[in-house]
């Protein structure tokens, strides 16, 4: 079974405070450190799972700038035949331009597959529609939030997706599709410094994404960044400790919290 599986390279924002510049056009990530998509690392490991019972290739594919090869590697780290990059210094905030894109890039190069694997999301954008968009224009099967596989044939697959309240829906669906996996589905293994130096000697195609670009313009642009409306400060109590226990009582019962 071949497997492409699409991967990004983000901005490791949880711990670090970003500063918004040009009046609210950009925000700057120069001082941040940049890491693969967090739900990329499950994807990798599921399709490297399949890949590693029932046979076939895993591809990793890149849109971004240069920097994202560091994704292509640690994905052939991980255990990834190969990995292509779609060169470019733009960023595609629109997730219907980034879907078809894809779509002319995979149709255009004729690049065989049986399942195209997306993470659930991106820890940028957070718009969660790749797959779906992209299993659309394609006109291709989908599901999202896929939590299992649970079997792999050469027409179909078994799989597991999540639903709200702690519900899962066991489906069957049929081969060529798109999958979003969904964090949890594996332990990603851990990849070491030394894999990512070999990964390093595979080689990593490289495309011009200008190449493929869609010829509608993005529905959906950033027109401004701005940082969230502060809240009501902190109350502060002072004090012997059981006045600062009456004083907070007293909050909780007024808040209802507390009877």
């Amino acid at each position: 079974m071949n497997i492409l599986v699409f991967t990004k390279r983000v901005a490791a924002t949880q711990e670090e405070e970003l500063r918004i510049r040009d009046e609210g056009a950009s925000v700057d990530l120069s001082k941040v450190p940049f890491k693969i998509n967090d739900w990329d690392n499950y994807s990798i490991e599921e399709a490297v799972r399949i890949v590693e019972k029932t046979g076939g290739t895993v591809t990793a594919i890149s849109i971004g700038d240069a920097e994202s090869d560091e994704v292509l590697r640690r994905a052939i780290a991980m255990g990834a035949k190969d990995g292509f990059l779609v060169n470019s210094e733009s960023v595609f905030h629109d997730p219907g331009v980034r879907s078809r894109l894809i779509q002319n890039f995979i149709q255009k190069e004729n690049i065989p597959f049986d399942v195209i694997f997306t993470g659930v999301q991106s820890e940028d954008d957070q718009f969660g529609c790749v797959g779906g968009i992209l299993g659309a224009v394609l006109g291709l099967p989908y599901s999202s939030m896929v939590i299992g596989i649970d079997a792999v044939e050469k027409d179909h697959m078994i799989i597991r997706r999540e639903l709200e309240g702690g519900l899962q829906e066991r489906i069957k669906i049929t081969v060529p599709c798109v999958l979003s996996i969904q964090s949890g589905i594996n332990e990603p293994r851990y990849v070491s410094i030394m894999g990512i130096r070999k990964a390093s000697k595979v080689e990593r195609k490289v495309f011009k994404a200008a190449d493929y670009a869609a010829e509608a313009g993005p529905g959906i642009e950033v027109v401004q960044w701005a940082y969230p409306e502060k809240k009501g400060v902190a109350t502060m109590l002072t004090g012997e400790l059981d006045v600062v226990c009456g004083q907070l009582l007293g909050i909780l019962k007024e808040k209802g919290v507390f009877q």
